[in-house]
């Protein structure tokens, strides 16, 4: 997360009264993850077609069968292919807040809704553009992105939901398998010198999380985000990516946003995912 010298949410909810404070990690009071019912689909696929039964053998067969009478056996199970879209709903809490969040990806593009105060926040992240629209206002701020984060697209899976792949980076280990609203997960955990970092994700492909809870040692703050719904290949239309014809647009290139968010708050709505827009560490 990037700190001063760019558009943060507190500096920009206090030139905005109207929109309430929003951290990019906080939200929700802790709700109960919502059935998985396509992860629940998989597992039962996948205990299916462990479950071969043949037919019932006679008492007293008057020969063995042969090889042309033999029961066939069923064909192995294909590993599911990776989704080319995905679909998720996440239940943010923390420090007393509550917010609910849609994802929506289909390769490095990533739709973001939210509701700040009563104002539809969406974020929007295609190829080299970073957009926030707020759906009430009819105002869109579109800003280049950095190099960096063009670049950080390629390793990533989908652009939001890869808590495991960060965690796993900064050492994580696999502590325990058990279930989480009757899904199999594996429970994964890395502690260092700012907290305690735990991601709860599927054993059944495609492996995705279902929790990620940290806790932050300064603060002694806990932050969790649930993930429910998940959703696979859903048809997204390129126009699901792009912003409205009817929105008043401000357009910048990367270097002119830096200017101006160090100097105050740019555009409708804060910018929620600044890994997207600025890039990670190279």
């Amino acid at each position: 997360m990037r700190a001063s010298g760019r558009t943060g949410i507190s500096s920009w909810i206090a030139a905005r009264g109207a929109i309430a404070a929003l951290a990019c990690f906080a939200a929700v009071a802790v709700a109960a993850i919502a059935p998985l019912a396509a992860l629940s689909a998989f597992a039962a696929e996948t205990r299916e077609a462990a479950e071969v039964v043949g037919p019932a053998v006679p008492a007293v067969p008057a020969k063995p069968p042969s090889p042309a009478e033999a029961p066939a056996t069923a064909p192995p199970t294909k590993p599911r292919a990776t989704p080319k879209t995905w679909h998720a709903t996440v239940f943010f809490s923390g420090t007393g807040q509550y917010r609910i969040i849609h994802y929506w990806s289909a390769g490095s593009s990533m739709r973001a809704e939210t509701l700040i105060a009563g104002h539809p926040i969406t974020t929007i992240v295609r190829d080299d553009r970073y957009v926030v629209m707020d759906r009430l206002s009819g105002k869109a701020l579109d800003v280049e992105r950095a190099p960096q984060a063009v670049k950080d697209d390629k390793g990533r899976l989908r652009p939001f939901g890869i808590e495991l792949d960060e965690i796993r980076k900064a050492g994580a280990e696999k502590v325990e398998e058990t279930k989480l609203s009757g899904v199999p997960v594996e429970v994964w955990r890395v502690t260092d010198d700012v907290g305690r970092r735990t991601v709860w994700v599927s054993k059944v492909a495609p492996r995705v999380p279902l929790r990620a809870e940290t806790f932050v040692r300064g603060s002694s703050e806990t932050i969790i985000f649930d993930y429910s719904n998940w959703s696979f290949d859903l048809e997204m239309p390129d126009a699901f990516f792009e912003i409205p014809s009817d929105f008043d647009v401000e357009e910048l290139d990367y270097d002119e946003y830096e200017e101006m968010s160090g100097k105050g708050p740019v555009g409708p709505g804060p910018i929620l995912y600044p890994d997207l827009l600025h890039g990670g560490k190279p």
